[in-house]
């Protein structure tokens, strides 16, 4: 009978996740502190100016954590602004190892941290390696935590072994999600834009009654839609046009698992917003979030607006991200409805052409509108059935097509959850 294994870089991504929308621009960084196979410490980085994840942990441990092993999820700081370094921290605090899974693209910290560590006589992992040795057996028979054996591969099986590394390897990969806005924000200091989206497998993601009013369709599954909060809840902001809150009126908070809710964002366009669809909306109704309108055309009943000043679509939309960057947002989640997105795609297609004439120029126009694309494509054929049943019955007069694709879009990643199949696309 295999092992069944914890994985203590997993428990500091647990609490990464509730440091976004605290710590930004800051990245949002969760650290754990085990003693003797016992986690002793927890932390996540609070506001700017407080403290960051390993001396929160640090703190949580005290004394306990003289001795110990530090999982953080990020490479620790080792530079001066407005808290202290954390290297100086781990080694203040006594800690024996440190074990860091994502090596932080800011250069004043990228790969100087070891070095420092090492230099104090602290034993340092990182990147896969990390998150392969956070890997321990869960304690058999109810025995006390202690009696694990902690990173090593000593009396477990070739299967185990395998395992282990098989956990370890698929936490890093989640880490490296996680860190890929922040990454890309670092790089290009610009919000990092990852669409969702839905189609059934006849390609539609919703439909229309006769007066043109879209109206939503159930197409993905529970496994999918958990998916889908969890994307919610690792960005900073999710959005959402005009038209997909008028049909579906959604929520855009994170329910199906842990995490802080996003800030909600409505794209207007050139919709004006009436004083009843203010009231009666969820996303302009709820107290303990705000709502960023974000408009072409004047919004006389919406209390605080951003107005958009340029002609085009990829101007406007361009103009938006950058108020996002300066917010310090690393992450915005659209889940765009079939206008939104033929808009992107068109935008894109046409970027796309305008490289291959100007390889040489790297203006701002060049920049991509997205940099991910998530989409789900359902196998269930009982979403289109009952389209068409809708629609001989006269309930709706059509489906929405998902628009086409932009030529040269790279698929990189693939998974199947029940019914549901999602692709990951990149601009070409």
């Amino acid at each position: 009978m295999s092992t069944e294994f914890t994985n203590y870089m997993q428990l500091a991504l647990q609490q990464a996740f509730f440091a976004i929308g605290v710590s930004r621009p800051n990245p949002a960084v969760g650290a754990v502190v085990v003693n003797d196979g016992i986690v002793v410490g927890k932390g996540r980085t609070q506001s700017p100016g407080n403290a960051h994840a390993e001396v929160m942990a640090l703190r949580d441990a005290g004394e306990l954590a003289r001795g110990a092993s530090i999982f953080v999820t990020l490479e620790p700081c080792c530079h001066y602004g407005r808290t202290p370094p954390c290297t100086k921290a781990i080694i203040e605090a006594g800690i024996k190892k440190v074990y860091f899974a994502h090596s932080d693209p800011n250069p004043v910290v990228h790969g100087k941290s070891r070095a420092i560590l090492e230099e104090a006589g602290i034993e340092v992992h990182e990147g896969v390696d990390a998150c392969i040795e956070a890997c321990v057996d869960e304690c058999p028979n109810g025995e006390s935590s202690t009696e694990c054996r902690v990173f090593e591969f000593r009396g477990l099986s070739l299967e185990d072994r395998a395992l282990r590394e098989g956990e370890g390897r698929e936490v890093f990969r989640e880490v490296e999600r996680f860190f890929e806005a922040y990454d890309y924000f670092v790089r290009a200091k610009r919000t990092f834009v990852e669409l969702k989206s839905a189609v059934s497998q006849d390609g539609f993601m919703g439909c229309a009654d006769a007066y043109g009013m879209h109206l939503p369709i159930a197409i993905t599954k529970p496994g999918a839609n958990c998916w889908n909060h969890e994307l919610r809840a690792m960005s900073d902001a999710v959005l959402v046009g005009a038209g997909t809150l008028l049909a579906d009126n959604p929520s855009l908070n994170v329910r199906y698992v842990e995490g802080n809710n996003p800030v909600k964002i409505i794209w207007a366009g050139h919709h004006e917003f009436t004083a009843y669809e203010i009231t009666h909306f969820v996303a302009f109704s709820s107290k303990n979030s705000k709502t960023l309108v974000y408009s072409c055309v004047a919004q006389p009943h919406v209390p605080e607006f951003v107005h958009l000043s340029h002609e085009s679509f990829a101007d406007n939309w361009r103009e938006m991200i950058d108020d996002l960057s300066a917010r310090g947002m690393h992450r915005l989640m659209v889940e765009p409805g079939a206008g939104l997105a033929c808009e992107l795609f068109k935008d894109e297609a046409g970027a796309q052409s305008q490289n291959a004439q100007s390889q040489n120029e790297l203006s701002q126009d060049a920049q991509p509108l997205w940099n991910r694309l998530d989409l789900w494509r359902s196998t269930d054929t009982t979403v289109d059935e009952k389209l068409d049943q809708l629609i001989e019955k006269g309930a709706i007069k059509k489906g929405l097509e998902y628009p086409e694709l932009p030529a040269g879009l790279i698929a990189k990643e693939s998974a199947v959850i029940g019914p549901d199949v999602l692709t990951v696309y990149y601009p070409g």
